[in-house]
């Protein structure tokens, strides 16, 4: 009866230590920030290298461990792209670690979107990534029962002595080859189109209607562009019989709409000088516009886009119509002014996000 209590108590106790080991929570050993630039999740300035130094030296301490990787973002822009920021920036970490021989199974990432609901530069996270190391605390040794006193056996008549069996030569054998497991190599998350803060550009069409053109986009908000296009033609002589000359400034406001923000709407303006003389008769003057404008833009490469742009405005003219009389223009109508629907612009425009 004794030897069976005995028993029981060891058995309660070996469970009730599984039990304890098994709902330990696991201790947090270390919280780390790794900060981005608006609108970036990638790893690559310098700063970002000196605050993963310190993480890279506790994870070579504590191979064991778990990491959660969670992205953050200010909340200026919307749920949708703050949700695929935040989660690049997460898994742009856990490729770093990972590249660094931290194995992959023990890393969670999530992008938690927006940090706080309303912009708050004291204590929004902003453009970063926090990053926690967990370890499993050690399970407190389990008591070993003491054995129980087995009763002492009878003893036995001792038998006959037996000749000893000559020894054999034991031949161990060879250990069967271990297979190394394939080691999985980071793969380089695919990052969301980057319409970028500032961009050239210039149009196309343009330049096949010889007029050569540049352009610059300023991104103030992540819907909001501003556009400054302009223009120059010098194809013009006293001497020609045809002339293809002028220049124009036309700045206009882009409303970037959709969740991948691919189509844009907004007013321009038009501002331009032109001497055009196709046959016989020339037209010289000055055109004065404003309109509206919408287009679609789409993604070429990481750094290359490309938009179809078609505006219409109400503009004023003021020209004069003349033919050339050997050195001279001998004006048909002169100080002429209209005020008329034109267009403002049409082009087929290649981008180059600058950063």
């Amino acid at each position: 009866m004794n030897k069976t209590l005995r028993m029981i108590l060891a058995v309660f106790t070996v469970l009730c230590g599984a039990v304890a080991a098994e709902g330990a929570e696991p201790k947090t050993i270390g919280e780390y920030a790794v900060h981005f630039r608006w609108n970036r999740w990638t790893i690559t300035d310098e700063s970002q290298h000196k605050e993963l130094i310190p993480l890279l030296e506790v994870l070579e301490a504590h191979p064991e461990a778990t990491v959660e990787i969670v992205g953050w973002a200010d909340p200026t822009g919307t749920k949708a792209a703050n949700d695929i920021v935040t989660t690049r920036r997460a898994k742009n970490v856990a490729a770093f670690l990972i590249g660094k021989g931290f194995p992959a199974g023990q890393i969670s990432t999530r992008g938690a979107g927006v940090d706080t609901q309303e912009p708050d530069p004291q204590q929004a996270r902003r453009a970063a990534v926090t990053v926690r190391i967990l370890v499993e605390p050690a399970p407190d040794p389990a008591p070993v029962p003491e054995p129980a006193p087995e009763p002492a056996p009878e003893p036995a008549p001792e038998p006959a002595p037996k000749p000893a069996p000559a020894p054999q030569e034991q031949i161990a054998p060879e250990p069967a080859p271990v297979a190394e497991a394939p080691v999985a190599e980071p793969t380089e998350p695919t990052e969301p189109w980057n319409l970028g803060k500032f961009a050239l550009r210039t149009n196309a069409l343009y330049w096949l209607g010889l007029m050569p053109n540049l352009g610059l986009e300023w991104r103030p908000a992540e819907r909001v562009g501003i556009v400054v296009n302009g223009g120059y033609a010098p194809w013009f002589s006293n001497d020609w019989k045809h002339n293809w000359a002028g220049w124009f400034v036309a700045p206009e406001v882009r409303i970037y709409l959709g969740e991948k923000m691919n189509w844009f709407v907004g007013p321009q303006f038009l501002a331009g000088g032109f001497n055009l003389k196709p046959g016989d008769k020339g037209y010289q003057g000055e055109v004065l516009a404003g309109g509206v404008m919408g287009g679609y833009r789409m993604k070429l490469s990481r750094c290359w886009d490309v938009d179809f742009t078609l505006g219409v405005g109400y503009g004023h003219l003021e020209y004069d119509s003349y033919r050339r009389d050997g050195d001279l223009n001998a004006y048909i109508k002169a100080n002429v002014e209209k005020n008329t629907v034109v267009p403002v612009q049409a082009g087929v425009s290649f981008i180059w996000k600058i950063n």
